[in-house]
């Protein structure tokens, strides 16, 4: 026999790598003095030291190497060629990624900026900044909010492998590809009913009949008379908003929804929990709005 000093010399290594073997149970050593808690080891367990070195270099976990301390030299073999096949294909896999990585992140960026460019047209509307009260060159952190709303959605999109849509009066565009496609050559730029959705069912979605009024205000002419008594909306529940309005009304126009749920993020926290705008004509001549939560 030969003490740990020795046999870790032996090996190449160093005595701390043959307690971890010991603790886990790779190598036990052949004999432990009950005396003085020295570690003895055969000769013979080198053979086993360099199987566990040799197999942990080729990346093999330490469950994987626990049977294969009993295979005999084919079985070793095997397992090598197994993993090598396993290496093989990850590096496939990156070889893929990285072929895929610059035409995704060129996609990607041309389409937000497209979409963002869509976006603040929509919000070029002073009529709409005044139905908040607000002045359009003074309001940075509401035009900011809505960028990054729909970053934060396009990435969202992006990183659940989630193919968006878009409805615009009446046609349905699946795929960021068409839809940038559109938005480049101006197809969308007139359109009066615009809707985004990462999944095409989500297009027509409603507002969920669960939902709970929170708040209610009626027969108003401007938002600014009553955006101030809307309670906290920093919950973490989903919001919606809920309007009917006069068809004069500038809420109806194409580009308020954005807007709305730019200013209620910026004013109000409302993007924790989600948050969704509905806009109907009203059959009463008068404007009518609902917080919904859930």
């Amino acid at each position: 026999m030969i003490t740990i000093q020795g046999f870790a010399k032996l090996c190449g290594c160093n005595t701390q790598t043959l307690r971890y073997y010991d603790r886990i149970g790779l190598l036990t050593p052949a004999k432990v003095d009950q005396w003085t808690g020295y570690r003895y080891y055969e000769e013979e367990q080198a053979v086993q030291f360099v199987k566990i070195k040799n197999l942990q270099q080729a990346d093999f976990s330490i469950e994987e190497i626990r049977p294969l301390l009993k295979d005999d030299e084919a079985g070793l073999a095997e397992a090598f060629d197994r993993k090598i096949r396993e290496k093989e294909q990850e590096l496939e896999k990156i070889r893929n990624i990285r072929r895929s990585y610059l035409e995704e992140t060129m996609m990607v960026e041309k389409m937000l900026k497209a979409m963002t460019g869509y976006v603040r047209g929509r919000l070029d509307n002073p009529v709409l900044w005044k139905e908040f009260g607000l002045d359009r060159e003074g309001s940075t952190e509401v035009t900011a909010r809505a960028t990054e709303l729909l970053a934060d959605w396009l990435t969202a999109c992006r990183n659940e492998n989630e193919e968006i849509s878009v409805s615009a009066d009446g046609q349905q565009i699946d795929g960021m590809e068409n839809i940038m496609d559109q938005l480049m050559n101006g197809s969308l730029d007139e359109a009066e009913n615009f809707r985004l959705s990462r999944k095409s069912d989500e297009i027509e979605k409603d507002i969920p009949a669960d939902a709970k009024t929170v708040f209610v205000r009626e027969g108003w002419d401007h938002i600014h008379e009553w955006i101030d008594g809307i309670p906290d909306l920093g919950n973490g529940k989903e919001k919606f908003f809920l309007f009917r309005v006069r068809p004069d009304s500038p809420v109806s126009d194409h580009g308020f929804p954005t807007l709305v749920l730019a200013v209620m993020a910026a004013r109000f926290n409302a993007m924790d929990g989600g948050m969704a705008c509905k806009i109907l004509l009203s059959d009463d001549g008068q404007n009518h709005f609902e917080l919904r939560e859930r």
